[in-house]
């Protein structure tokens, strides 16, 4: 095996432990202290100084409960998207370390579903956010914002995806002609 294939993998392994471990510490820590965060006040406990000035700088006030929470549902939302994210890409490069290359169509297949995720994240989370708000919390006052900066992330991860298509192409002709 050669020294470019063999610090591929090499580093493939590590990735993908490191990347396993990223996402369940936040599945683990994040999630659950979030939640906790949001539900604090009502419980009597004192928020600190960074989060009063969050509360002021986003005009919630101590009373806003409905707003605290819609808050925290957002932070729930994005952490949920990273955790996904942080598994797949994990698997992916779980699946270079034990296939030996990276052009496969099942890592092709693993890019395309962290651009849909990003996608998703994107669009189609803001809007049933923001019709839970509607439904649920609908003194908080809350938006969903949508804004475009993952979407172009993941027209990215697309690309990617069909370049590593190609290269899986490549690969099996390569295999053939051997």
């Amino acid at each position: 095996m050669n020294i470019q294939k063999e610090k591929m993998i090499k580093m493939s392994k590590n990735l993908s432990v490191i990347l396993k471990i990223c996402a369940i510490v936040l599945l683990v820590a994040m999630v659950p202290v979030s939640i906790f965060a949001g539900f604090a006040p009502t419980f009597g406990f004192a928020l600190n100084s960074e989060q009063i000035d969050f509360m002021i700088d986003n005009n919630l006030s101590f009373n806003d409960l409905d707003g605290i929470r819609a808050w925290m549902i957002d932070i729930v939302r994005i952490n949920a998207a990273i955790i996904a994210i942080l598994f797949v890409t994990s698997s992916i490069f779980r699946s270079i370390k034990l296939e030996g290359t990276p052009f496969t169509k099942k890592n092709s297949n693993k890019i395309k579903i962290v651009s849909l995720l990003l996608i998703a994240n994107e669009t189609v989370m803001p809007a049933l956010q923001l019709l839970f708000y509607a439904l649920f919390l609908p003194a908080s006052g809350a938006t969903a914002t949508f804004t475009f900066g993952n979407i172009i992330v993941a027209a990215i991860f697309f690309c990617l995806a069909l370049i590593f298509d190609y290269g899986s192409q490549l690969q099996q002709e390569s295999d053939e002609l051997l």
